[in-house]
């Protein structure tokens, strides 16, 4: 008797395992595969990067946008999201990046404990492998920390690509106050060579 019931209860445990992997199958694999497009390369070692932003040949992604915002636009005090339509048609390197400056390096040091940045390129967060904290200083004294990466061989097609500067409080970047909340700029980039 106790070998009839020890084998009922594990067909009822491999039925219910079974019943369990037929339910969860469905989820787990894809009925259409998702079509995966070719990256430009990236540049993943920063002391190259920096030697190529000291150089002229590169080119800003944002500088390669059809659109054209204002100097207030581009330096909005609230959240908010602004697009940008690119078309690359040549080889030149592209720095896609966010940059932000203050009038002081305690006041950058600051707002970054208060700023968190992503890069993504088609939906999936770009890592500190190809992204690199670049620190300057500009012609007009502003200190600036800009977080770039990179690109060139671009294979054609379609790209989106964002950059989110996510504020957790107000901060104050010397000169004016920034709303706490999400900055956004997205990319969308055809390349057509």
């Amino acid at each position: 008797m106790k070998a009839r019931e020890y084998k009922f209860g594990v067909a009822v445990t491999v039925l219910s395992m079974l019943l369990t992997i037929s339910c969860l199958l469905p989820g787990m694999i894809p009925l259409t595969p998702i079509p995966t497009v070719p990256a430009p390369v990236m540049e993943t070692n920063a002391d190259t990067l920096i030697e190529t932003l000291k150089g002229q040949d590169w080119v800003y992604l944002q500088s390669l946008a059809k659109e054209q915002y204002t100097e207030e636009e581009l330096d909005r005090k609230t959240p908010g999201t602004l697009t940008f339509t690119i078309n690359i048609t040549d080889e030149k390197p592209t720095y896609f990046n966010y940059g932000w400056c203050t009038t002081t390096e305690e006041i950058l040091k600051q707002n970054f404990q208060h700023i968190d940045i992503k890069l993504y390129f088609n939906d999936k967060e770009l890592g500190r492998d190809v992204v690199h904290p670049v620190t300057f200083t500009r012609p007009d004294g502003l200190m600036c920390l800009d977080f770039g990466v990179m690109m060139s061989d671009w294979p054609n097609g379609k790209y989106n690509l964002e950059a989110v500067a996510s504020f957790k409080e107000k901060i104050n970047d010397g000169i004016a106050d920034y709303e706490a909340g999400d900055y956004i700029f997205i990319y969308n980039v055809t390349v057509e060579k």
